[in-house]
């Protein structure tokens, strides 16, 4: 009888012992779980960017290194046999910019090249400039006279943006696009002459202009849209 009861006292205890060792593997199993740490890697975010100034992008933004170089009164780069300025470093009132430097032509007025120059008054541009850039007169509040040459195919956002003193401009035929806040706060703007029959209106800034006489071709799209509105027109 003793035996009998020394096995059954075995037995309990062999049975505890093994749920006890069950429970801790569980355990253990539940920490090293592969559904877990797949869990915890979807909060992590790969190809998230995060810049200096706390700036966070989808992905890390292009940086484009430019080989800045500077004249007297010109910063610029050569690029693909092309001359782009950067930045007007003079301190000229009247402005005449070269056709080019270096022997190589001057096609592009860059992002911001003339930005917050308050004493321009006059900026003569070349023959060869086919881009104006994105802001690039912005804030430029005595700029009283500006050309847009022939062969400019483009006008980039808020080109003219607060050229309070701008009373006139033509946009010539070739101009392809102008786009958005190129002539917004252009508040001494009265003239504005569009002479491509296809060029879309989007969105200049014209809106708060009210002395302004937009002139263009008859049937274009800018006097359509001019009409539509109620603006000033001459057609031409």
């Amino acid at each position: 009888m003793k035996r009998m009861a020394l096995l059954s006292v075995l037995t309990v205890l062999a049975a505890l012992t093994a749920g006890c060792s069950e429970t801790g593997t569980g355990s253990d199993s539940v920490a090293e779980s592969p559904t877990s740490a797949a869990a915890a890697e979807t909060d992590i975010e790969p190809d998230t960017f995060i810049d200096e100034d706390g700036n966070v992008y989808d992905e890390k933004p292009t940086v484009h290194v430019r080989d800045v170089k500077e004249s007297t009164d010109f910063e610029y780069v050569i690029e693909d046999g092309n001359t782009k300025i950067t930045k007007y470093v003079g301190n000229e009132q009247y402005v005449v910019i070269p056709d080019s430097i270096e022997g190589v032509p001057v096609t592009e007025i860059s992002y911001y090249a003339f930005e917050a120059n308050y004493d321009i008054v006059s900026v003569q541009i070349p023959e060869s400039v086919t881009l104006i850039g994105e802001n690039a007169f912005m804030d430029c509040s005595s700029l009283a006279e500006v050309n847009i040459p022939e062969a400019v195919t483009g006008i980039d956002r808020g080109a003219f943006v607060a050229c309070t003193s701008l009373t006139e401009v033509t946009i010539p035929q070739n101009v392809e696009y102008v786009h958005e806040e190129a002539f917004t706060a252009c508040e001494g703007l009265t003239t504005l002459r569009i002479l491509n029959p296809d060029l879309k209106y989007e969105n200049w800034g014209l809106e708060d202009l009210p002395d302004l006489i937009i002139y263009a071709p008859e049937g274009s799209e800018v006097l359509n849209w001019a009409q539509e509105r109620g603006f000033n027109y001459i057609a031409i």
